[in-house]
């Protein structure tokens, strides 16, 4: 009931009310082609298709609004007070666009018609843009009531409760994988459990449910499902990953060549193994110095063995009494990318050249000294005090530096684990940036701060200014400064697997200090 009455104090905030002197608004003046759609519209209000032509004849502004065309929507509110199409195709451009102004015309049409998902469906979107999961998962609710056999509503439902239930999460997306064995969305619902999971038990029990989906071959989700089962088995048991590429090799219609890359480099470090066994490394070592990874460049499916191949190599290459090959190869690597298994194995062979743990971090450290770059400076609006903020207020800080914006969902999947490491660390000491790319979801940015407590800077990035070494390619693009203002880290991107990733990364920088 609560709920109820909270919707309704909302609809009657929106209200369409007449200039003074009760005189009708001023119809707006809309071009030709408008007008004529305008006609159309009025002859048949109730029809969506005439109502999205009238509004893409409209030239929008940077924003992709456009003031006479809402206001033609408010009279025709006033109009046609029944019909459910005037609002619900308003309310559908401005979810769409990312614009903070869809809710009241949504709401407005779930009132006209409260049975319909689509309406729901909408409204949970919008709500997306603020991460106010809780009206999300209302909203979903009642889109799933209406339409229960929608793939799409039920998979999206079941992902609301990823970061507030995981126990419902889990029971949801199994339930919606076993019940649309044909739609792509319960193949996806198993991929995100599976990538949602750092056990490796976990993980394979999904993509194991994946590959038998024979229905969904032809998927992305499937492909990439059973791609990720490769790379992680090529890291716990080569012969295992071995046989099952030879089986995707077999059974598959497409992308054989992608099976093949896979099952020569699992072959290479069966090969590898072996020459080690028979007390051979030098072999093993000119072996694996011939993996090929692949290049994301060219288009390719890389192939995720980038840490278990360097730690392939500097085993080889140790047991060939080349122990100082063994630490260059894992230095390098963990200068860009530092990682816990990583971080043993370089302390491992520093230990055994007679160094100490201060030396090998020295040495780390003269590496990404070595690249590190001098951040281009900014001067940008600060969305909380209304001022402006440049790079070099924050000098003296590491920095965590992230492009952002309201509609991005691999940006939402993020954040809840930059703050999870960050909590670690002295607010004095690490600054915390986010830089908003789209000054048109302005409005949502203030609100999302407020409803999930994330602690970042927000800033407003200037998108008509070069941003030199700072560019960002999409959305999320960070980048780690260190106290004298230069780029150490960049191009990473941070998940419930490697957490760990991050935490290193700021405090060795902060370790290095002098």
């Amino acid at each position: 009931m609560k709920g109820v009455i909270s919707v309704l104090l909302f609809i009657s905030m929106f209200t369409f009310k007449a200039p003074a002197q009760n005189k009708p608004p001023l119809a707006p003046s809309p071009t030709i082609q408008s007008n004529k759609l305008k006609a159309k519209v009025e002859a048949n209000p109730s029809n969506l298709e005439t109502h999205r032509a009238f509004i893409n004849s409209f030239k929008m502004d940077a924003k992709f609004d456009n003031p006479e065309m809402e206001m033609q929507y408010k009279i025709w509110i006033k109009q046609f007070p029944k019909e459910y199409a005037i609002p619900f195709a308003i309310g559908e451009y401005y979810v769409h666009k990312e614009i903070p102004k869809a809710a009241p015309y949504l709401l407005q049409a779930s009132i006209l018609k409260p049975d319909n998902a689509e309406v729901w469906d909408l409204l949970a979107n919008d709500a997306l843009f603020t991460n106010n999961n809780a009206m999300r998962q209302n909203y979903l609710n009642k889109a799933v009531r209406y339409a229960p056999n929608n793939a799409d509503y039920a998979f999206y439902y079941a992902n609301s409760f990823k970061d507030t239930d995981p126990g419902r999460y889990d029971s949801l997306s199994l339930e919606v994988a076993r019940r649309f064995p044909e739609s792509e969305r319960g193949v996806q619902a198993l991929y995100w459990l599976a990538s949602n999971t750092a056990l490796s038990a976990e993980k394979i029990a999904y993509y194991k449910q994946i590959y038998n989906r024979k229905s969904n071959q032809l998927s992305d989700w499937y492909l990439n499902g059973t791609i990720e089962y490769f790379d992680l088995l090529l890291q716990i048991n080569p012969e295992q990953a071995f046989d099952f590429g030879l089986t995707m090799i077999l059974e598959g219609k497409r992308n054989r060549n992608l099976w093949k890359d896979r099952v020569k480099v699992a072959d290479t470090f069966l090969k590898a193994r072996k020459f080690l066994a028979e007390n051979d490394p030098k072999q093993a070592l000119a072996l694996l110095n011939q993996v090929d990874l692949g290049n994301v460049t060219l288009g390719s499916y890389i192939i995720d063995a980038k840490e278990s191949l360097a730690l392939f190599k500097a085993e080889a290459a140790d047991a060939a009494k080349q122990t100082r090959v063994a630490f260059d190869t894992l230095a390098v690597l963990y200068s860009k990318e530092p990682t816990d298994g990583l971080h043993a194995a370089i302390y491992k062979y520093g230990s055994k050249l007679g160094m100490d743990s201060n030396s090998v971090a020295k040495t780390i450290w003269k590496i990404r000294d070595s690249k590190a770059k001098q951040a281009a400076d900014f001067s940008l609006q600060n969305y909380l005090s209304g001022g402006k903020s440049t790079l070099s207020d924050f000098r003296g800080k590491v920095i965590l530096l992230t492009y952002w914006f309201p509609g991005c969902e691999p940006c939402r999947a993020e954040f809840p684990h930059f703050e999870s490491v960050l909590k670690n660390f002295n607010k004095d000491k690490v600054a915390y940036l986010g830089l908003n790319l789209f000054p048109s979801q302005n409005e949502f940015v203030l609100p999302f701060l407020k409803e999930t407590g994330y602690t970042f800077t927000p800033l407003q990035d200037d998108q008509g200014k070069a941003k030199g070494n700072l560019e960002a390619s999409g959305a999320p693009t960070n980048y780690l400064i260190d106290q004298k203002g230069r780029i150490v880290f960049s191009g990473f991107k941070i998940d419930a697997e490697n957490e760990k990733t991050l935490e290193l990364m700021i405090r060795e920088t902060l370790a290095a200090k002098d």
